[in-house]
């Protein structure tokens, strides 16, 4: 009919229209399905489940991707385990009854689950044109490509595999020899692929912590900056993991206490500061931030939520405060207003509150009827240096923008006019300008509102690098910088005077 329709719904991802790279955040965790061998970016819930699929009971990481994008995060990086004894599902697309073409789901996992849910399946029919056959796949009942009318099998094949969606989802082999040959039309309605088991009927048992650990390594250092996370596991061999790679990569690592924990209780609370101390003891501590408690979210089935861990949430709001202001703004206070979340495990009321910040744990708490993160601290026992996380997520910033701003520089002839030691300090220096003009660079001023420094140096010349470095091959330059504090705290004398007295 003539006219304008108009059709609404919902979306669910970023908020900001500014994304800076360094709000991203990683996840690995448990999903339906996917790659396990490479990490995908997601840039919203839709992406995700194209990828990876629906919400898994059992696992935590569908519900903190869906908290991250709800509470305003922008992009994350996923990477998905799977456990022991998880296979492919496949379908085998035939000529008679030989296999002449084979789908092959990316990753291990379930696809051919009850009627309407998670379905994977494909068709083969005659093509219009004669001599030529179409290949159709569906998910979840729904046409998501067409191959249109093919000659040959390879030619199927090369479309599934370069089309934009269906690549995401399965990958096509054709069968040595048979390039050529026909395929024979399937039922007239399409037929799933397998479910994903092992030859005993096993879809795999649940990933160890082990493979957790291990699925770090797909989230390697050309990713860039960021918070990472695993909302399945507390264990730890993974928090130890977790602390490790952000060390290595430049980035944060957030942890959580096990479900249950309260800070409120006596035994809850000294097993939480027993985590905390522990890392603190340890290296790497100023990479690490820890919140607490567990918070609750919303299902599809209205009225019921669901409790997860807070590390969705406390990475979004992370992201929120890079994409507004920089990575010298903390993921607190009113910037980290909830708008997802629903509700706290635990409450968490001022005393216990600033007990837990002593003890470098970031509660979650209800503010002016808000749920807010209420703490900006990292685990590091070097309070001058990095007692808020913003101190290690400036540098990091810092650390990652260096190394891919240099490496044009780099195999460059070391020129007697030194051109090459010019570049590099403009290039460093555009860094830390970038950094000054938006706050996070603390510049020095003395009593009569006169410039000392600008909060940073940077140097490169022939004082710190010798001609004995040079014939080597090695330039130097020296980054010094101070980043801006975090007032976590408001102090404010009020003094009454009675009617006689003189108002203070």
């Amino acid at each position: 009919m003539p006219g304008i329709n108009i059709s609404t719904t919902t979306r669910t991802g970023p908020i900001s229209t500014s994304v800076r790279e360094s709000s991203q955040a990683f996840f690995v965790g448990i999903a339906l399905r996917g790659p396990t061998d490479r990490a995908v970016l997601v840039g919203s819930l839709e992406e995700f489940e194209l990828t990876y699929g629906g919400f898994v009971s059992g696992s935590y990481l569908h519900s903190t991707v869906q908290t991250f994008f709800e509470e305003g995060g922008s992009q994350c990086w996923i990477a998905r385990v799977s456990g022991t004894g998880a296979i492919a599902s496949t379908l085998s697309l035939l000529n008679s009854t030989t296999p002449v073409i084979t789908l092959t789901a990316v990753g291990a996992g379930v696809w051919s689950m009850p009627a309407g849910t998670e379905t994977l399946s494909a068709i083969v029919e005659t093509g219009t044109a004669s001599g030529t056959k179409v290949v159709k796949i569906y998910k979840e009942g729904t046409l998501i490509m067409s191959t249109g009318n093919c000659t040959t099998n390879q030619q199927i094949a090369g479309k599934i595999n370069s089309h934009s969606v269906a690549k995401l989802l399965c990958f096509a082999t054709v069968a040595p020899n048979y390039e050529t040959a026909s395929l024979a039309a399937l039922p007239s309605t399409a037929t799933a692929f397998g479910d994903g088991t092992d030859t005993d009927g096993v879809t795999g048992s649940a990933p160890t912590d082990t493979q957790l650990a291990a699925g770090l390594t797909l989230f390697n250092d050309e990713l860039g900056t960021g918070a990472v996370a695993c909302p399945e596991s507390v264990g730890a061999d993974v928090q130890v993991a977790l602390i490790a790679h952000a060390n290595n990569f430049n980035r944060l690592a957030f942890l959580y206490p096990a479900a249950g924990s309260d800070p409120n209780d006596g035994t809850d609370y000294a097993a939480m500061i027993a985590i905390t101390q522990a890392i603190k003891a340890g290296s790497n501590a100023e990479h690490v931030a820890f919140f607490a408690p567990w918070v609750y979210v919303p299902t599809s089935v209205a009225g019921i939520n669901r409790m997860i861990p807070p590390v969705g949430y406390a990475a979004a709001a992370r992201a929120r405060a890079h994409n507004g202001v920089g990575p010298h703004q903390p993921g607190a206070g009113v910037s980290s207003v909830a708008r997802f979340v629903t509700g706290l495990e635990f409450p968490i009321g001022s005393t216990v509150g600033d007990n837990l910040d002593n003890e470098s744990i970031n509660a979650i708490r209800i503010i002016n009827n808000t749920i807010r993160i209420y703490g900006a601290r990292s685990c590091s026992s070097d309070l001058p240096n990095f007692r808020y996380i913003t101190a290690q997520d400036v540098t990091n910033y810092v650390v990652v923008q260096a190394y891919r701003d240099l490496e044009d520089i780099l195999f460059r002839p070391i020129d007697s006019r030194n051109a090459m030691f010019a570049d590099i300090r403009q290039r460093l220096q555009t860094i830390m300008e970038g950094l000054r003009s938006i706050g996070a660079i603390h510049e020095a001023f003395n009593n009569a509102g006169e410039r000392i420094d600008y909060g940073y140096s940077v140097k490169c010349d022939s004082s710190i690098n010798p001609i004995a470095n040079l014939v080597d091959g090695l330039v130097k330059a020296r980054v010094g910088f101070r980043v801006t504090g975090v007032g976590d705290s408001i102090q404010v004398d009020i003094i009454k005077s009675s009617l006689t007295a003189t108002v203070v």
